[in-house]
């Protein structure tokens, strides 16, 4: 038992690089975001080390440094995770609005990322008795037939949504631009500052942890989160997305 073990893990490098390649192969049918690339690249790279690493360690300081690297990026990756791991919610508190925001929309129809954020918001209406508005926010990308905010209003009112209390906003194509615009179009038709709005935010829960950095940028002060659920096959995809737009905001703020 142990001459495996210790066989293992001469190999997991090579394990992980395998498996890397294969859940990338995976994606190609489940998912159209080109980060999904980013796995094919890490199982080549793991293996290319896993061929090298000998060599490596026989140049002691390159190895040490490499070593040192890799472990803080390694605690990084883990304390972020973390957070967006256990952030998301399904908060019950009342609100004024519901922001749903915008995710790919397949020619003319919701993704099923969009689609589950959907039926969350059908799902919180239906527990809630809140008389509340809906922002339907996302604009029109590439690949894309409609505006985000478009499949959502017609996914919304197939399923019994009144079409009156949904309110379209069709030119964010990030996540920043879906709190910004959602705002000017919340204070317009309240005539209220957005820090005495209830905003409910709808979104997946691997999505919510930089949703509420964001928010707060935009003075989102009294703001809660109903969160849809990852499928369980894009889980590593989109977590591992989400590190890496982490990230870009704590460095680039956007």
């Amino acid at each position: 038992m142990k001459k495996y073990i210790n066989l293992m893990k001469r190999n997991i490098d090579f394990i992980l690089g395998v498996v890397f390649i294969i859940y990338f192969i995976c994606l190609i049918f489940l998912s159209k975001l080109y980060f999904k690339y980013i796995f094919i690249i890490l199982g080549i790279s793991f293996i290319i080390y896993h061929f090298i690493k000998d060599k490596l360690k026989n140049k002691r300081k390159l190895y040490q440094i490499l070593k040192i690297i890799f472990s803080i990026f390694i605690s990084i990756f883990i304390a972020i995770e973390g957070a967006i791991a256990f952030y998301p919610n399904k908060s019950m508190k009342e609100c004024d609005y519901i922001i749903i925001l915008g995710a790919l929309v397949n020619k003319n129809r919701p993704s099923q990322t969009l689609q589950d954020r959907l039926d969350a918001a059908i799902e919180y209406l239906n527990k809630s008795k809140d008389d509340a508005y809906i922002i339907v926010s996302g604009g029109q990308g590439r690949g894309e037939n409609i505006s985000e905010a478009q499949a959502m209003y017609e996914y919304l009112i197939k399923n019994n949504v009144d079409e009156k209390i949904i309110i379209k906003e069709d030119k964010s194509r990030t996540t920043e631009e879906n709190f910004k615009y959602s705002k000017k179009i919340i204070e317009e038709h309240s005539n209220k500052n957005i820090e005495d709005i209830r905003i409910k935010v709808v979104t997946t829960d691997f999505h919510s942890f930089r949703s509420k950095l964001i928010s707060q940028k935009f003075n989102y002060d009294s703001i809660s989160f109903y969160t849809s659920i990852s499928k369980y096959n894009l889980v590593p995809l989109n977590y591992l997305r989400e590190f890496f737009a982490i990230i870009h905001y704590f460095l680039l703020g956007s």
